[in-house]
């Protein structure tokens, strides 16, 4: 069953994330609510909720409850972040760490820490067989992390008292600053894209 209860939640985060998606939550919430017997009791309870609600449904507190569904199975491999969180690059591995080191002693903090987590080990999902990342508001993570912050970024990376590779980096700011370059959520994605296990929702 846990086939059906990936797919279904699957269809929900699509939908909740992408108003736009042509699928209604009707079909998933049906699907869950007929297998009743052998999906997970909070799935159910989920579903048979908000299939009966009269009043139109209350976007942020639907959010919630999924959120809070999610959390109750790590095992399903599923990690929600919250992209209006994401203000600079230190908020991201802030919710990075919340949504996947909740109760590890050390944090992420780097690209290749963010790319090693991705390849699971470690963190919440260490014994999920599979990922699913549904990123809420994205828009607002790409501007976020976008050629300002990036350009902030190398520029760091190449302060006097730096032991970074500066040829590197120089180069980078030059592709950013030509309009060829890669913004911070454009090595970001990359590195999400380079997980042929993961799945991304947006």
């Amino acid at each position: 069953m846990e086939t059906i209860e990936r797919n279904q939640l699957t269809a929900i985060a699509k939908i909740l994330v992408s108003p736009t998606h042509a699928m209604t939550l009707e079909e998933p919430f049906a699907t869950l609510m007929k297998n009743k017997d052998t999906v997970r009791p909070a799935l159910f309870k989920f579903a048979d909720k908000w299939s009966k609600a009269t009043s139109p449904m209350a976007a942020s507190a639907l959010w919630e409850d999924f959120k809070k569904l999610i959390s109750l199975y790590a095992d399903l491999g599923f990690v929600l972040i919250e992209g209006t969180s994401i203000t600079n690059i230190p908020s991201f591995y802030a919710e990075i760490n919340r949504v996947y080191m909740a109760g590890e002693n050390w944090k992420i903090g780097s690209l290749d820490g963010f790319d090693d987590l991705l390849y699971g080990g470690f963190g919440i999902l260490q014994q999920a067989k599979k990922q699913t990342i549904i990123w809420r508001d994205i828009d607002h993570s790409r501007t976020a992390l976008g050629v300002a912050t990036t350009r902030s970024y190398y520029l760091e990376k190449l302060t006097a008292n730096a032991t970074f590779n500066q040829a590197y980096f120089q180069q980078k700011l030059a592709d950013l600053q030509a309009g060829k370059g890669q913004t911070y959520f454009d090595i970001v994605s990359e590195i999400i894209q380079s997980h042929p296990k993961i799945d991304w929702i947006y």
